[in-house]
Parts: C-alpha cells; sequence; structure tokens
C-alpha cells in the first residue's frame, strides 16, 4: 500500500467547526474513505484521513501517531475532535479509547464496525497459528480493495483487539451504521453490545439501492455501496449527531 495518510481541510478556515479523525476497513483502498472526508470538509471540518496499512504490528502505532496530529490540530485551533470509523477502523478506535482514557475524542460515528464479527474471521484467524505467512483471497469488491489478498495475520490481530474491548463501556456518544444482512458483523451481537453504552444508537441501513452490480452488504461508505437514498440519510445523521 502506498496511499498515505491524508489531511482534507476546510475551504474556509474562518468556519471550521471540528477535526475529525477518519479511519477504513482492513484491506480497503484508503482513498475509497475520501468521501466521507470530503463531506466533512465541505461542512466546515479539517479532516486527517488515516491510511492503517497491511502490517497488523504497525496498526496501533499508526492509530495512534494519528490520533496525535490530529488532537494537536484540535488543540491549536480550540476546536472538539470527532472520530469516524469503519469496519476495521473503527475497532482500532474503540481500542485506541480503551487503552487511553484520557483521549479528548467528543463524539464518534461507526460504520459496520468489526467488533462483533461473525465465525469467519475467529476460524482465519486460528489459521494464523498453522499458517502463519497464509492469506486468503479479498472479500471486497475489486474497485474497494487495497490488496487481492488479505493474511491471516491481520485477521489474527483483528481478534485479539476484540477480545481486549469485550464488554467495555466507553462514555462517548456514538451514533452506529450497521446492515442485518452484514456478512462479517454480527448485527445482533453489536445491538447488545451498543446496548451497554448508555449514549449509543445504532441505525440499520440496507444496500438495496446500490448500483453496483455485486452486493457486498458489509460495505457502507459512499453513495455507490449503499445507495443514493441511504447514503444521503447517512449524511444527514451524521451532521445531525456531530451538530454540524
Amino acid at each position: 500500500m502506498k496511499e498515505k495518510s491524508r489531511w482534507f481541510y476546510s475551504a474556509q478556515t474562518e468556519k471550521t467547526k471540528a477535526v475529525v479523525l477518519i479511519a477504513g476497513g482492513l484491506n480497503l483502498d484508503p482513498k475509497k474513505m475520501d468521501t466521507l472526508a470530503l463531506f466533512f470538509s465541505r461542512i466546515h471540518c479539517d479532516v486527517l484521513r488515516i491510511a492503517i496499512g497491511p502490517d497488523p504490528l504497525q496498526w496501533e502505532d499508526k492509530f495512534a501517531d494519528d490520533y496525535d496530529r490530529a488532537r494537536e490540530h484540535a488543540d491549536v485551533l480550540g476546536l472538539p475532535l470527532y472520530f469516524v470509523g469503519y469496519s476495521l477502523g473503527a475497532l482500532l478506535g474503540l481500542h485506541f479509547m480503551s487503552k487511553h482514557s484520557d483521549h479528548l475524542i467528543k463524539r464518534i460515528a461507526l460504520f459496520a464496525p468489526a467488533t462483533q464479527t461473525k465465525a469467519f474471521t475467529k476460524i482465519t484467524a486460528w489459521l494464523a497459528l498453522l499458517f502463519p505467512k497464509g492469506s486468503l483471497p479479498s472479500l471486497n469488491l475489486t474497485d474497494y480493495r487495497d490488496r487481492n489478498y488479505t493474511t491471516f495475520a491481520e485477521y489474527k490481530k483483528m481478534h485479539e483487539i476484540q477480545k481486549e474491548i469485550h464488554r467495555k463501556t466507553f462514555h462517548v456518544p456514538a451514533l452506529i451504521f450497521s446492515n442485518p444482512k452484514d456478512e462479517l458483523i454480527d448485527h445482533r451481537k453489536l445491538e447488545k453490545f451498543a446496548g451497554m453504552n448508555a449514549e449509543w444508537k445504532v441505525m440499520a441501513l440496507s444496500n438495496q439501492g446500490s448500483p453496483l452490480s455485486r452486493k457486498y452488504h458489509h460495505l457502507m461508505i459512499d453513495d455507490q455501496s449503499l445507495g443514493r437514498s441511504e447514503w444521503e440519510k447517512i449524511l444527514k445523521n451524521l451532521s445531525i449527531h456531530f451538530s454540524l
């Protein structure tokens, strides 16, 4: 992966309302999160879109480094810091907040967070013990994936992080978007996990209106993967949730 983390600045700096940190999913082309980054920049936010990278041993450090960059920027401007994460990115954000209770993130929005995944990811994580250098073809759509394969080591690290935040509570308001037909996320367990947190709300979505020839229910990061109607619903609720 050659793509690096990237800043998207509000066109009118005098009207900037917040700083937003955005993290994408496992083996997702980081640029595919730019649609969300541009949305926030258009409504007067400075955005740092993270490129997590393919090395699971660097995920936590990479997230922490970019959190520090976003926090320092928010400090200088005297603005609130928000977090938006998709799939693995959402999991990494929650894991960071669970380990750093002094974090300054005020509100979060999570898209299909990889906190409660189905058996497939657990089995793949176990395979890493037998085949540490093994991999599987990527499940994601070709235009969205970063690589054509995902390593067992990545699934193993994701599973380890999931166990670390199991039954954790988070004292930050959260808006969660989830598709009940998600191939990777256990929607019911996700709702139960969200119910442990007083200020968390789950919105069920459908990608039935997506114009893509093949529907991948886990994918929900732009109007193409969801369809225009559902995407507009997301943008409206993001604006309300973050008071933008």
